[in-house]
């Protein structure tokens, strides 16, 4: 004897299946991928990069499976040269003869090193195996549509950095970062919101330099940034320019 409903139940079940709504995971990936399109990271698989900023001049390396990040600049005893290899291996040298650097100034300067030039390779890294990216919302700053990316971190693989928590405001028709913010618990702790202030492309990669902010609460919510950037309630804190741009490759 048949049953039709034993038959339909599994139909119906596979249906509701297909009509169910991507995650909010699988939105943010899609996002990242057209961020990525549009900044032109992908030359960053092919090319090395070198940079001014501030007192340093940063360089990016990646050959042969290694991943190298370095910083010099001139002082009075001679050229500094900071090398980090493969996120782990820091090491300073004086005009070219090797330094010694106490364990908790290693840290230091690791971080220090790492953190400008993770803002520079800004949206590759957000592919990284550590982040957890999440889609939250659409809204609009100044009249312009973005899309609002919420990330985290895994600890495994997420650096002494692991629990700070970003917002990128990505332009639903250029696709590029136009804001971020993020929280963060080194040195005190603290919340900075970025605004584009100046983009440059070269040879499809873009640069970009911001106006970073704070608010005047220590740790206010990230998704109030942007209203209060708006109500000019923000501090102008620093701004981040990134001089003499030069792909090495």
């Amino acid at each position: 004897m048949n049953h039709p409903m034993k038959t339909k139940i599994p139909l119906l079940l596979l249906l509701f299946m297909g009509c169910t709504s991507p995650s909010s995971e699988a939105i943010a990936l899609e996002w990242i991928n057209k961020a990525n399109t549009a900044h032109g990271t992908t030359l960053l698989d092919e090319t090395s990069f070198s940079f001014q900023f501030r007192e340093y001049k940063y360089t990016y390396e990646k050959t042969k499976g290694k991943k190298v990040y370095s910083r010099t600049r001139n002082t009075a005893e001679g050229v500094l040269t900071d090398r980090l290899e493969n996120d782990r291996l820091f090491s300073r040298r004086l005009d070219g003869v090797p330094v010694v650097v106490p364990d908790s100034l290693q840290l230091v300067y690791t971080e220090s090193l790492n953190s400008v030039l993770y803002f520079m390779q800004l949206p590759k890294v957000l592919k990284d195996r550590a982040v957890k990216a999440t889609f939250l919302r659409k809204v609009k700053i100044k009249g312009e549509p973005y899309v609002v990316l919420k990330v985290r971190f895994r600890q495994e693989g997420g650096g002494v950095d692991f629990q700070d928590e970003y917002r990128y405001w990505i332009n639903e028709h250029t696709h590029l970062i136009d804001y971020l913010a993020y929280r963060y618990h080194t040195n005190g702790g603290g919340t900075r919101f970025r605004a584009l202030k100046h983009r440059e492309r070269h040879a499809g990669f873009v640069v970009q330099d911001y106006d970073n902010y704070k608010a005047k609460e220590k740790h206010p919510p990230l998704d109030d940034l942007p209203a209060l950037y708006e109500a000019q309630a923000l501090t102008l804190v620093s701004v981040i320019e990134n001089k003499d741009f030069q792909l090495l490759d």
